[in-house]
């Protein structure tokens, strides 16, 4: 632990690495939650030791069963041994992670490299890349199996999603270990509309179809999106935060806060309509489900693109919330 501490000062600062030691160590004694959710597909296993359902399998010592057929033998972990449930590795992973994966902006896979990324990519990555058919997997960027050694516990508190050969200090680092980062500039979605008000069509279709219904559209309902279902899930890609407003925002308390992404009762929908119709405001629900999204307070494009002066609201505003004194619109004090 010593030497750790050592490398991580020198690599992030004396107080950082302070920091990171006492989340990593304080992580490892955290014991895994039991699980109330039905799993997907084959992940319908219990641990040995408590017969109860993992949620998520990840770093935990007893969950084998969730990826693998049998649980691997200590003394013979060779390749031939380690059953999977099925050899597609992205659907192995897809079948708790679909939602993520969708957005190939932030989760490319699939794809076969090109002699130039190849080139750049170094050895464990090639190798993960040979191990997927030659295409990008989920274990090309994710080092999996790190999760199921005892002995690399330690370093679940710097790298919590297993990135090969991380920990970085951005995920944007993570990209530079096979492409050229002089050559690349991170998109940044919301920067949607030129300085002479030309609009960038191109980051509009990270989150919709086409930006053809655009001067038509009057509500939400006359867009489409390239998501189907959960539109929280498109922002949860670059935005991966806890339940808010209300949540809990430490590191290690079991609250997790109200969750307000569902359909609104009847009572707050009758108060909404009539605080929307007075502050001359829109808040949009879920296409579909009625269900409130993370656009329904925040108002994810720039001055200027939407038009309709109602949904035009909180446009660059702090935090993107469509009024800053938000809450009253639903909840009548």
């Amino acid at each position: 632990m010593k030497s750790i501490f050592y490398l991580l000062r020198f690599r992030y600062g004396y107080l950082s690495a302070v920091v990171m030691i006492f989340v990593m160590t304080s992580l490892t004694t955290i014991k895994a939650k039991e699980s109330v959710k039905v799993l997907p597909d084959y992940q319908q296993h219990k641990t040995q030791k408590t017969g109860k359902q993992f949620q998520n399998p990840h770093w935990q010592k007893d969950a084998c069963l969730s990826c693998h057929k049998e649980k691997p033998k200590k003394n013979n972990l060779k390749k031939s041994n380690l059953k999977l449930h099925t050899t597609d590795i992205n659907k192995l992973c897809n079948s708790c992670h679909s939602l993520i994966s969708k957005h190939k902006y932030i989760h490319p896979f699939g794809m076969t490299p090109s002699k130039r990324i190849k080139r750049n990519m170094p050895a464990s990555f090639s190798k993960a890349v040979k191990r997927g058919g030659g295409k990008l997997t989920c274990i090309t960027c994710h080092d999996l199996p790190m999760t199921c050694l005892p002995e690399e516990k330690l370093k679940q508190g710097l790298n919590p999603l297993f990135f090969r050969e991380g920990p970085y200090k951005t995920r944007t680092e993570l990209c530079y270990r096979c492409h050229d980062k002089s050559k690349y500039k991170r998109l940044n979605p919301h920067d949607q509309i030129s300085e002479t008000g030309v609009l960038n069509k191109k980051t509009c279709t990270v989150c919709h179809v086409s930006t053809e219904k655009l001067k038509t559209a009057k509500s939400i309902k006359d867009v489409d999106f390239n998501y189907e279902g959960n539109l929280s899930a498109m922002c949860a890609g670059c935005h991966p935060v806890k339940r808010h407003p209300g949540g809990s925002f430490s590191f290690f308390s079991d609250k997790k806060g109200p969750n307000h992404l569902v359909k609104p009762p009847e009572d707050i929908l009758e108060h909404k309509l009539k605080m929307e119709k007075k502050n001359n405001i829109i808040f949009p629900l879920e296409p579909g489900s009625g269900k409130v999204f993370c656009g329904t307070c925040h108002n994810p494009h720039e001055k200027g693109v939407i038009k309709v002066k109602a949904a035009a609201k909180g446009a660059d505003s702090k935090k993107r919330l469509r009024m800053q004194k938000i809450c009253r619109n639903c909840h009548d004090k």
